[in-house]
């Protein structure tokens, strides 16, 4: 199962479609740090079933998918399919027959993940069970990831043996047990459940048993309570409805009287209508008389008031004239006050904005003056910088000239000292390259004698391998044969044996025959000095296409017992009547009257006497005669009418068991088939018994052949782990002479070109050395010329710091008098400021005086106009006042006059009232017997509704519809009325009834009986399951014992090649618990003790893994092996050795290497490069290293090595 194409989309940086070709027996994978080579692992990983986010570098299965980047959005999946070539056969049968299988797992943000094989969805169990045994999964040995190098030498004994495990192929028999185990836990749990069922039915039966009981006499007693309410309501029925018919004649009557009554009454109020109205007409006369005279008596009241409301507005008027009068005198005072203060401020105003203007000029004066000598101080304030800077110029040219002169004394002593070094080193490396050139053509002569003796070992070696193949193949096909006939025979024991559990059980027989049969327990032999021989379908054997003849013929018979003598079945029977358990049918053999054979019968569709075509025991002949001596099978039932028209005698019988009998009684259809069930059954297991023990011998000689084959593989094995380990011995011996070779060739090159280098770097030293005086008296008068300018530079700087001084406290002073100027400025202006304000303030005073009095003066003058309207309405409503007054006395004459009208209309009225008063007391007698008729009737109707409701809810019938099937009885007397009572009573203290108890007793005694037979079957498959695990333990002690000592011996030879010397072994923490021990490493690397594989360096611990590993795979060949960093520990002479392994395992394995190391590059076949020239975007590019050293064609996300 070499793996061909990796195929990643939106998995963790991959996020565009990445495809990967695995052609070459060593893939490399380089990259730089964080680019996502180890990506590539987890992808392999986790398209193989990977559950564990943890193992996959993150904290959720989701985080696998792509999450975006910079440039790209997050991707909705993730997407791995892995192709594998299928073409060594090593997946279950259900794969074989494909060439490649490829495996593919998708997950998408929604959380739903599928899985697929070959493009069919599958489950997660198929992935994992597709890899079982194959040295490949997500968690085999044929993965080492980043870190797990280092963990399989520091891990604990028990970790490190799931590689063990794994290569002996015992870890399918762990999923498997751990099956098994888990069924027998669910097979105990439901033991325990149907023992608790069972227990909670055996006490639950005999309370249904009494319930049910119960339930039998509630149905008797309400069938009887039933009849005899049915006969009694039948009776009440007729009686309540003569009653009904009387009452509602008798209310017929009195209704026509009571209307007699009331059209008199109507008329009567007919005419007490016509007088209310004209009573109501005189009532709405007098209210109107009365409204009109009230409405002049307010009109009166409202003129009144209004006068007066004038007289007080007048009053008010007059009030506040005079108030205004008064205010408009002191108005006047006061603007004339403000108004002279007013004119002294605008000429005190005057003087001080003089003066404001007078400081205001100084102080610009002075201003410009002080900016002019604030222009000189800065004049003078660069002539001094510039001085200064040229003082600092010099003093720097002065100290840079003497460093120089410094630095070249210490180069020129410096200088000398190496000269005469290089002149010494020159001569040693010329000797050293002669004597290095002289040694690597001597090793270069040993080099080929070494080669020419590996190729002899090789061609030995591809011999033994050839013949090791054609072993391999015939082994394989011998594995096939050997698990086909252990299955196959597995399968016809179990099922052999589960025949005869059923046998035995004697299943479908009746409980007599099964009380006998097992009192008389044992083999023939046993039953047979008991009296009892054994069932009548044991004594007769048929051919299978006449089994369903046999049983239409015998049916029940086939269960009948056999005894040898008449006393033994006197004897059984009377054993059955004591005990009580059942009845049987029994046969002697030795029957009193023999039955002859009867003559051939011939023609179409005639098969034969069925007695001469069933085989038995001579002793059993006369007993099957009596039997079926008188049937005669034939095709069909047409065939039998036929021959039985003919005269032919007996019995008729089809192959499919339909019977016609010698009265002519047909017997046929489907449904029952114990009797052939019965019949098939003992007929498979006679087959199954031969069957069984011809597998027997063939599987014992397969198994011989497949033992010899073993012994043939590892002889040729070890003989090829002989060459093997020659081989690699002149390999590395090769290797090394070759790298030596070369080394030398190298380091003699060396030499020369240093000797060459070091020539010219003399003479450059000394040519410097020259160069160096000429630039020291150049030094010296850079330095002179240096001091000469800084000198002068002094000279400047102090006059110019004079002139600044003085300078300076000129414009202290002229500043002090800007001050002073701007000081009164700033007074003057602040008091005109005050001033103006001021005389702002009195001319808003004045201005709002004036308005004052022109408000008051106005509000005299509209004072005076609403005086003389007031005046004028105060005359025209005392006029009004006159007039109402006299009018409202006209309205209360009329008024008197309505009201004498309307006294008299209402005792006309009163009269008219009581008259209809005694017409309606003579109404109401008469209502008062038709209500009584009424309610009678209702009630009579109520009594008969009820009754009737009472039938149907009680009894559910229509009680009218059922009255002809009562009336014919005589009346029921108390007799049958208190028999009711009587019942009611009896099903009353009886309390809750269970109407369900009947059923559910006999569903709960079929439920207890076949939950009894399930307890038997789970015991069964329980001791079944045990078996099976005892069998896997046993295979797996031996195979992991086996897979341990092979590694082991391969552990031993492989450190001593790695390490180039030292010794190591494995070995088991319990020997004697094969199934759970724990391994442990014991490495000794040459040249040192260790106490501790701990106390090992970081490359040792890498080398030792990978000298385990490497048994492993010499022991079983995983398809392919991914190696991710797994060289980062080691050196490069560790590297070189690394590699060499890899390389001479390539004829057995695939390898994949991710690394970092040049030396490991080197020996790959094809590099596939990973980038990220996108950031957080990783992509393709493959490079083949055997052939054309050249970039592969194809673009970057799809690379492909030829």
């Amino acid at each position: 199962m070499k793996i061909k194409k990796l195929e990643i989309v939106g998995f963790k940086s991959f996020v565009d479609k990445s495809v990967l070709h695995f052609d070459h027996d060593v893939t490399g994978i380089v990259g730089p740090n964080g680019c996502g080579k180890s990506n590539v692992v987890d992808a392999i990983k986790w398209v193989m079933g990977e559950q564990s986010p943890s193992r996959l570098r993150g904290k959720a299965m989701d985080d696998v998918i792509f999450n975006g980047s910079e440039s790209r959005g997050p991707h909705g999946f993730a997407e791995v399919s892995i192709t594998f070539d299928n073409s060594d056969g090593l997946t279950p049968p259900e794969y074989r027959d494909y060439a490649e299988i490829r495996v593919t797992r998708r997950l998408d943000r929604t959380g739903r993940s599928d899985y697929l094989i070959n493009k069919t969805p599958v489950r997660l169990m198929d992935v994992t069970n597709l890899f079982l045994g194959t040295g490949v999964g997500r968690r085999a040995y044929s993965i080492i990831e980043q870190g797990r190098i280092g963990f399989i030498v520091s891990s604990k004994p028990h970790d490190r043996r799931s590689m063990i495990e794994e290569a002996a192929g015992i870890t399918k028999f762990k999923v498997r047990k751990a099956a098994a185990e888990r069924k027998m836990e669910h097979t105990r749990s439901n033991l325990l459940r149907v023992g608790d069922i069972l227990g909670e039915l055996e006490r639950s039966l005999a309370s249904l048993k009494r319930q049910a009981q119960k339930a039998e006499r509630y149905k008797k007693y309400r069938d009887e309570v039933r009849d005899l309410e049915l006969w009694i309501a039948s009776f009440r029925y007729l009686e309540l409805f003569g009653e009904t018919r009387v009452v509602r004649t008798r209310l017929d009557t009195e209704t026509a009287a009571s209307e007699g009554s009331r059209l008199a009454m109507r008329v009567k109020e007919a005419e007490l209508e016509a007088e209310r109205t004209e009573v109501e007409r005189l009532g709405s006369e007098v209210e109107q008389s009365q409204n009109r005279a009230y409405e002049l008596d307010n009109q009166v009241r409202l003129h009144e008031g209004q006068i007066q409301q004038q007289l007080d507005r007048l009053r008010a008027l007059r009030e506040r004239e005079q108030l205004a009068e008064r205010e408009l005198g002191e108005l006047v005072g006061q603007r004339d006050t403000l108004a002279q203060e007013r004119d002294g401020l605008a000429n005190a105003l005057q003087a001080l904005e003089a003066a404001e203007e007078e400081a205001q000029g100084l102080f610009e004066r002075e201003s410009k003056e002080l900016e002019r000598r604030r222009l000189a101080v800065a004049e003078a304030e660069r002539a001094v910088s510039n001085a200064r800077g040229r003082v600092g110029d010099a003093e720097k040219r002065i100290a840079r000239a003497e460093a120089v002169l410094a630095s070249f004394a210490k180069r020129r002593e410096e200088g000398h000292q190496r000269l005469e070094r290089m002149r010494a080193e020159k001569d040693q490396l010329a000797q050293r390259g002669e004597a290095q050139q002289a040694e690597a053509e001597e090793l270069a002569a040993r080099l080929e004698g070494l080669k020419s003796g590996k190729e002899q070992t090789s061609a030995k070696k591809a011999e033994i391998e050839q013949e090791l193949r054609d072993l391999r193949d015939q082994i394989k096909g011998s594995d096939e044969e050997v698990e086909r006939l252990r299955e196959e025979s597995a399968t016809k024991r179990s099922r052999l044996r589960s025949l005869r559990e059923l046998q035995e059980k004697l299943e479908g027989v009746g409980a007599g025959v099964r009380a006998l049969m097992t009192r008389y327990a044992g083999d023939d032999e046993a039953r047979r000095a008991k009296g009892v021989v054994g069932l009548v379908a044991d004594r007769m054997h048929c051919p299978p296409e006449l089994t369903e003849a046999l049983a239409g013929a015998l049916g029940t018979q086939l269960q009948e017992v056999v005894v040898e003598r008449t006393a033994d079945g006197l004897q059984a029977l009377d054993w059955l009547r004591t005990e009580g358990l059942g009845r049987a049918t029994l046969w002697p053999r030795r029957l009193r009257r023999v039955v002859q054979p009867r003559r051939a019968v011939t023609g179409d569709g005639v098969v034969g006497w069925l007695g001469d075509l069933v085989r038995s025991a001579p002793e059993d002949e006369a007993l099957v005669r009596a039997l079926i001596g008188d049937v005669l099978v034939v095709e069909d039932l047409d065939t039998a009418l036929r021959l039985q028209r003919d005269g032919v005698d007996g019995r008729f019988v089809t192959r499919g068991g339909e019977l016609i009998t010698e009265a002519g009684s047909l017997t046929g259809g489907a449904g029952d088939e114990n009797a052939s069930h019965l019949l098939a059954m003992k007929r498979e297991i006679r087959e199954l018994e031969v069957v069984v023990a011809e597998l027997t011998t063939t599987l014992g000689d397969a198994v011989q052949r497949h033992n010899d084959l073993r012994r043939g593989i590892a002889q040729r094995q070890a003989a090829i782990d002989a060459a093997r380990t020659q081989a690699h011995d002149a390999e590395i011996a090769i290797v090394k002479a070759d790298k030596d070779v070369r080394r030398l060739q190298a380091e003699a090159a060396e030499s020369t070109r240093r000797s060459e280098v070091m020539g010219g770097e003399i003479d450059n030293l000394m040519q410097a050395l020259s160069d160096a005086s000429e630039e020291e008296t150049a030094a010296n008068e850079e330095i002179e010329s240096a001091k000469k300018s800084r000198d002068e530079a002094a000279q400047e700087l102090e006059a110019a710091s004079q002139i600044h001084g003085e300078r300076s406290t000129s414009v202290e002073e002229q500043s002090r008098a800007v001050t002073e100027v701007r000081v009164r400025a700033a007074q003057a202006r602040e008091r005109a400021e005050s001033d103006r304000a001021s005389l702002q303030r009195l001319g808003r005073s004045i201005d709002e005086l004036d308005q004052r009095e022109q408000r008051l003066r106005g509000d005299v003058e509209d004072g005076a106009r609403e005086q003389g309207r007031l005046s004028a309405q105060l005359l025209f409503t005392r006029e009004k006042l006159h007039l109402n007054v006299d009018s409202a006395m006209k309205a209360h004459e009329a008024l008197g006059a309505s009201r004498a009208r309307h006294d008299s209309a209402r005792h006309s009225l009163s009269d008219s009232e009581v008259t209809l008063k005694q017409l309606r007391s003579k109404l109401d007698s008469v209502a008062g017997i038709v209500n009584e008729l009424t309610l009678r009737d209702r009630e009579l109707s109520m009594e008969l509704e009820h009754l009737l409701d009472q039938i149907e809810e009680r009894h559910r019938v229509d009680l009218p519809k059922i009255l002809t099937e009562y009336h014919a009885r005589p009346l029921p007397d108390r007799e049958q009325r208190e028999r009711a009572s009587e019942l009611i009573r009896l099903i009353e203290r009886m309390g809750e009834i269970n109407l369900m108890a009947i059923e559910e007793y006999e569903e709960k005694a079929d439920r207890f009986e076949k939950l009894n037979a399930q307890r038997v079957d789970l015991d069964d498959a329980l001791k079944t399951l045990e078996k099976a695990i005892r069998e896997m333990n046993r295979e797996s002690r031996r195979m992991f014992k086996d897979a341990f000592i092979a590694v082991n011996e391969r552990f031993k030879l492989l450190f001593p090649i790695l390490f180039r010397g030292g010794k190591a072994e494995l070995k088991l923490s319990d020997p004697n618990d094969l199934l759970n021990t724990g391994i442990e490493i014991i490495a000794q690397p040459p040249g040192k003790k260790l106490g501790s594989l701990e106390l090992m360096s970081g490359g040792e611990k890498a080398l030792t893994a990978v000298a385990m590993i490497f048994a492993i795979f010499q022991y079983k060949p995983s398809p392919f092996c991914l190696l991710d960093e797994v060289d980062a520990p080691l050196d490069e002479a560790n590297i070189g050795r690394f590699a060499q392994a890899i390389r001479q395992m390539t004829d057995r394995s695939q390898f994949i290497v991710i690394t970092h190391s040049k030396r490991t590059m080197e020996f790959t076949d094809v590099l596939y490069g990973v980038t990220m020239e996108e950031p957080g975007i990783s992509k393709l590019v493959a490079v083949e290293l055997r052939g054309e050293n050249r970039p592969v064609a194809g673009d970057e996300r799809t690379s492909r090595v030829a």
